[in-house]
């Protein structure tokens, strides 16, 4: 009896899985229908890029589609297209019904949440099935008789051996899931500490002036939500090339200058899109600091990171700890 309620919890929980994800699914496929995509080509016009306070830049071009009205899409590239290709070439993408000219990054970051609920979804219903599977044959199977107190004997020490195994595979789920996690938020944070990082080390800069063509500020005053304040900022790199980056800026430098002055830069050798603010003050830091909730986040983010990966190392020096003394005893024993 307690095998059929087990059985049928195990049962319902697989099927609101599986129509959470169907659901999910058939959501995705009504907002981005991916079968109707069709492969389209766009002529390259621009190219720019965004860098954020705590991150690396984010790579754009302009691209405009040759159908008589000129219409222009800004599409999301990786950095090594972004070096790779040059204006008036072609390049390749999707059109997905009216939605216009799409790269196949605009999709993926689009649809970057859909596809990471339906395939953790997918992946929850699919074990769900398969501990379904598994009690459903057992009990298809003949039972031989036994004694009462064969019986007896048998099913205490299959409940000393489920507690054992339950004890083991809950630690290592526990583990498991705890490590999925610190993953996901490395992968999350990870785009901040090398940022963190390119920006502390004093080489690999090239010092130039930005002139600042243009300027914009999102102010909010919700809670739990940063201010934005954006420079757009143009210069020439050594090869000669023009180079125009969104840089966000913290408020005291946004207020510090105006469109047409010159903005002090340094820019990595390697990647003239990624540029800092040259000459930042106590205010700039303080505000950099303190007052953005991203960075909170990340910390966040870091210390969670580090203290499971301090929790894990205490565990394997307590194992190491109880094999040891186990090996002891056998030596004593023998």
């Amino acid at each position: 009896m307690e095998t059929v309620k087990e059985i049928a919890g195990m049962a319902a929980i697989t099927l609101f899985l599986g129509l959470l994800t169907w659901v999910l699914a058939d959501s995705y496929m009504e907002e981005y229908d991916l079968f109707a995509a069709e492969r389209s080509n766009a002529f390259v016009v621009e190219k720019t890029a965004e860098k954020g306070l705590f991150t690396s830049p984010a790579y754009y071009v302009w691209t405009e589609i040759q159908d008589g009205e000129g219409t222009r899409s800004l599409n999301r590239v990786s950095k090594s297209q972004m070096k790779n290709i040059e204006i008036g070439e072609m390049f390749n993408g999707y059109s997905i019904g009216s939605s216009g000219f799409s790269s196949l990054r605009d999709i993926l970051a689009d649809s970057f949440f859909y596809l990471t609920a339906i395939f953790l979804l997918g992946f929850l219903t699919l074990c769900c099935f398969v501990a379904l599977i598994f009690p459903v044959l057992e009990m298809g199977r003949p039972v031989k008789k036994k004694s009462p107190k064969r019986q007896v004997q048998q099913k205490q020490n299959r409940k000393r051996r489920k507690n054992g195994s339950r004890k083991r595979t809950g630690k290592r789920t526990g583990w498991g899931i705890a490590g999925a996690a610190v993953l996901v938020f490395l992968l999350i944070s990870g785009r901040f500490v090398l940022n963190l990082i390119r920006k502390v080390l004093p080489f690999g800069k090239t010092e130039a002036e930005a002139l600042i063509l243009d300027k914009s500020a999102d102010i909010s005053y919700r809670r739990h939500e940063d201010s934005v304040y954006e420079l757009i900022v143009s210069f020439r790199d050594q090869a000669g090339q023009n180079i125009e980056v969104v840089r966000d800026v913290t408020r005291s430098t946004y207020n510090q200058y105006d469109i047409g002055d010159m903005l002090p830069i340094a820019y990595r050798s390697t990647d003239p899109y990624d540029l800092f603010v040259r000459g930042t003050s106590f205010v700039d830091v303080f505000q950099q600091t303190f007052m953005f909730y991203e960075l909170y986040m990340y910390v966040a983010l870091l210390a969670v990171s580090a203290f499971v990966g301090w929790a894990y190392i205490q565990e394997l020096k307590k194992r190491k700890k109880v094999r040891n003394e186990q090996d002891k005893r056998k030596g004593k024993g023998k």
